[in-house]
């Protein structure tokens, strides 16, 4: 055997005997530390999940890197708002916390926070802040309906004629992304003012992530049913996309609203979408042209 390899093979030899010779120098204390990371465990895990949902998402789910800086940004904060790490109309940290957080300039954070307004997903409020942006007022059918209750803010009777689950119409599950044999809940409701129907609705919403809604509504009907989404399935909308045009009532929706077949009324279809930009509700809704108002800013 050569030299240095018996030298080295007596080196390593040496290291054994010495960490058999030198067990734990003060095993009292090793058991002190080991006890009072289990008492702290639950609160370290508690931080850790804390952690986790309000961190910036791991780079396998980041937004591209060849987009420009302040957009990457962007899609990291829409992330985090469909993880809910906001409440809905909860206000996010400052533009400066944020800025300070992605180490951009605050300038570009109000550019990303502009996207986002100009997307609907959050709203500035002036001298408030910004806050994650909740459809459930903006989007209400009612301002569609030229509303005259006994009193000025009195809200229409809901009233639920209908609902099942069941394979939705084609043109249903296409605006509504789904899978051939996927189920909707389907729901007919109207609602009335001084005891007539003032409109009239056919609403479509995904089985899979609206099961808890069938149960709530067997014994309830609230007059908004976007923040029961939210209460009741997590379901946070965000946008509404409406389209309205003037149609000859059929003899099924004449007959709700006591009317002639083909007398004309305003149809409005809505497709609402969640922040993550997915489709979570189709809606045909009918209002009598007579009973039709809209109104708009434009700036």
């Amino acid at each position: 055997m050569e030299l240095d390899t018996f030298l080295a093979l007596t080196w390593f030899e040496m290291l054994l005997m010495l960490n058999k010779k030198n067990p734990k120098k003060n095993p009292q204390k090793d058991e002190k530390n080991t006890s009072l990371s289990q008492k702290n465990a639950p609160l370290l895990k508690k931080n850790t999940s804390l952690s986790q949902k309000n961190a910036s998402l791991s780079p396998k789910n980041a937004s591209d890197p060849r987009l420009p800086r302040y957009l990457q940004v962007r899609d990291d904060l829409l992330k985090r708002i469909v993880l809910r790490s906001w409440a809905a109309d909860e206000a996010l940290p400052s533009e400066e916390k944020l800025a300070a957080e992605y180490d951009i300039a605050v300038g570009t954070m109000r550019k990303v926070l502009d996207t986002l307004v100009n997307d609907g997903i959050v709203d500035r409020v002036r001298g408030r802040g910004t806050f994650v942006a909740c459809a459930a007022e903006r989007s209400s059918m009612l301002r569609f309906v030229r509303a005259q209750g006994k009193t000025r803010n009195e809200l229409p009777v809901t009233h639920i004629r209908s609902m099942t689950t069941a394979i939705p119409p084609a043109a249903v599950a296409e605006k509504l992304k789904l899978k051939p044999r996927d189920k909707t809940l389907y729901l007919h409701r109207t609602r009335s003012l001084n005891d007539e129907i003032v409109l009239s609705e056919h609403i479509w919403l995904p089985l899979a992530r609206f099961r808890k809604l069938q149960k709530y509504l067997k014994s309830n009907s609230p007059p908004f049913l976007y923040p029961v989404y939210e209460s009741e399935c997590d379901v946070l909308v965000s946008r509404a996309i409406d389209d309205l045009t003037a149609k000859p009532l059929n003899r099924a929706n004449a007959a709700v609203f006591k009317l002639k077949t083909k007398t004309v009324a305003i149809c409005v279809e809505r497709l609402m979408l969640d922040h993550a930009g997915e489709p979570v509700e189709w809606r045909s809704s009918f209002v009598p042209a007579e009973r039709f108002q809209y109104s708009a800013e434009v700036r």
